[in-house]
């Protein structure tokens, strides 16, 4: 436990250093905008491209993957359980918080106590946890959300022109191909990416706004979907990985 909590210090650091910088005006709050914009549409997808690329997929690893694709699915049965305690528009917006989750955040902590292997494989991960969060997403949002008129083709589109899928999709199927990109086309994306972590991380701190989450109503839904988050969701995954 000791030696998990040290591998996840930098993470949660790194979290606070963006809400210290943010907080003190060292990085004026105007100024968080394109810095996100920038660790989501470049940072983190070349990051992401490069793992998958650079990745010595396995047997393990496609199993991973599957054992992934099943935890997702059991992550958004469990969600329903938050209509024990909110209906309606709440409890679409509490079922996405307790199903989505913080990319950034978990490719860094796997980074952090796995190294490059357990990035790698978040990054497989993703691949198919993107558009099945999505999915279940957008469902729920239409049938219980306020004013949603999501299609088909709005989902689509969304999926398509996700830069993190789209990385993980390209990755995959160069690793597949056995294509093997030049040399400095390589280091150049991995000089991009190595800023991916620290900068979305910073973001993550930097958005933080605990006054403003207390101030709003519905306070016994956002602790049931971060309780959910914290329990459910691991238990899901560590059952998927002991009966898989």
């Amino acid at each position: 436990m000791t030696q998990l909590a040290l591998a996840l210090a930098p993470v949660f650091i790194a979290i606070l250093t963006g809400w210290g910088a943010r907080f003190t005006n060292i990085v004026p709050a105007v100024a968080w905008g394109g810095v996100n914009r920038l660790a989501y549409m470049i940072l983190a997808p070349v990051f992401m491209f490069t793992e998958i690329v650079r990745a010595d997929l396995s047997f393990e690893d496609v199993s991973f993957a599957i054992a992934g694709v099943l935890s997702f699915l059991a992550m958004g049965v469990i969600g329903f359980s938050l209509l024990l305690v909110a209906r309606g528009p709440t409890f679409a917006s509490a079922h996405q918080g307790a199903i989505r989750w913080n990319t950034f955040v978990i490719l860094a902590a796997a980074a952090s106590t796995f190294g490059p292997e357990g990035s790698a494989l978040v990054a497989l991960l993703m691949g198919p946890g993107i558009p099945i969060v999505n999915v279940m997403t957008v469902a729920v949002h239409s049938r219980w959300g306020e004013g949603q008129n999501s299609s088909l083709r709005g989902v689509l589109r969304s999926l398509i022109t996700n830069p993190l899928l789209v990385a993980c999709v390209l990755g995959l199927a160069i690793n597949l191909s056995g294509v093997e990109l030049p040399p400095s086309v390589m280091e150049m994306l991995t000089i991009i990416g190595r800023g991916a972590l620290g900068v979305t991380l910073m973001c993550v701190g930097a958005g933080m706004d605990l006054k403003a989450i207390s101030a709003k109503p519905g306070l016994m839904a956002i602790a049931a979907t971060t309780l959910l988050s914290a329990l459910a969701i691991p238990s899901a995954i560590w059952l998927a990985g002991l009966f898989g």
